[in-house]
């Protein structure tokens, strides 16, 4: 009985840790053919990313793909997660400006930040071209609204967090959303040929309106408080 107990306590902690690293092992080819996958989809397209193709690339076979996947709709909804929200805190927070830089420095800075690492890298257009080999898929749609939406949510919040001034702003959530669609037009555009010789012009023009909308609640604050005084002067003749 003691020597039965005393061998299953010495098993215990061997299969936990079996199980452990197979668990890791199982993480790490996903995460490798996740990437092969979006190295296939930049270099090709999404319908010559066949399940064949990305598990050629990975160094699996099909059937392994297929054993972590399930199907190619699958591969392609995870390949759209991962290319989607690896884009943000990780990269963005070492180029990040900082909150005692001028105001100028801070929307320059956070127009170049956003773009050199979430809408131009490669896998931006990687995410837009499986997004626009979706149509028709309401699942997969479905999916990429949930994505898109924690994704907006977070560079929302981080908008403010640089731009403290706007905090109470009429229609602020109006602007954000300006801000990022003019940013997410610059890198779609790139799906139909290389950027625009303007590219660099049209971030410097963006942070230009940044700059100006953060100090037009400072100018109206001014103005009101002139037309006050006014007033006052007015009542008192």
């Amino acid at each position: 009985m003691c020597m039965v107990m005393t061998m299953q306590t010495i098993d215990l902690p061997a299969r936990r840790s079996q199980h452990l690293s197979h668990a890791a092992r199982s993480a790490a080819t996903q995460a490798q053919i996740l990437d092969a996958g979006i190295e296939v989809v930049r270099a090709k397209s999404v319908r010559a990313a066949t399940i064949f193709e990305v598990a050629k690339a990975a160094g699996v076979t099909p059937g392994a793909l297929q054993h972590h996947f399930g199907s190619k709709a699958e591969l392609m909804m995870q390949l759209l997660e991962r290319a989607i929200e690896s884009i943000p805190e990780r990269d963005v927070r070492r180029s990040w400006p900082k909150p005692t830089d001028s105001l100028s420095r801070r929307a320059s800075g956070f127009v170049r930040a956003l773009w050199a690492n979430a809408y131009e890298p490669p896998r931006f257009l990687v995410a837009w071209g499986i997004y626009f080999g979706s149509v028709g898929d309401t699942e997969t749609l479905k999916r990429v609204v949930v994505v898109r939406a924690r994704l907006r949510t977070m560079l929302r919040r981080r908008f403010i967090q640089t731009f403290p001034e706007l905090v109470g702003a009429p229609r602020l959530e109006a602007f954000i959303d300006f801000v990022l669609s003019s940013l997410r037009g610059m890198g779609v555009v790139r799906l139909f040929g290389p950027a625009p010789k303007s590219c660099a012009a049209q971030l410097a023009e963006l942070a230009a309106v940044i700059a100006w909308r953060c100090r037009r609640p400072v100018e109206m604050t001014k103005r009101k408080s002139r037309k006050s005084k006014r007033s006052i002067r007015r009542r008192a003749l």
